[in-house]
């Protein structure tokens, strides 16, 4: 005949062992909750892909542009050269007193100074 008062092998009673089962269930709940919200999760963002890939949105807002500018040249010059750099454009221009620089702001369509090369005599 078997003794069933006897304590299992590993120790345990079993008031612990259905304690412990209880934990047990309650983290496979929890592991398994956070599975699901792991996986709704990227289903959300491989649907958001799909649908911005295969339909872009037509009215993406455009920043106003700043219209028309007139920058003035001296009577009788030419541009020579425009060149882009730091953030500004740079208009070479040469008239009879030698060689000007219009610097522009690309971003507001503003003359932001004009510097005359001169050449000493």
């Amino acid at each position: 005949m078997t003794d069933h008062t006897q304590n299992p092998p590993d120790g345990e009673t079993e008031e612990g062992a259905g304690a412990r089962s209880r934990y047990v269930r309650t983290l496979l709940i929890v592991v398994i909750t956070l599975g699901v919200i792991l996986l709704g999760g990227v289903a959300v963002v491989v649907g958001t892909i799909i649908k911005r890939v295969s339909k872009p949105e037509t009215n993406v807002p455009v920043r106003p542009g700043f219209g028309e500018t007139q920058i003035q040249l001296p009577a009788g010059s030419e541009i020579d050269d425009v060149i882009a750099a730091d953030g500004r454009i740079v208009v070479r221009v040469r008239d009879a007193r030698g060689n000007l620089l219009i610097l522009l702001d690309p971003r507001r369509g503003e003359e932001r100074g004009r510097i005359r090369l001169n050449r000493q005599e």
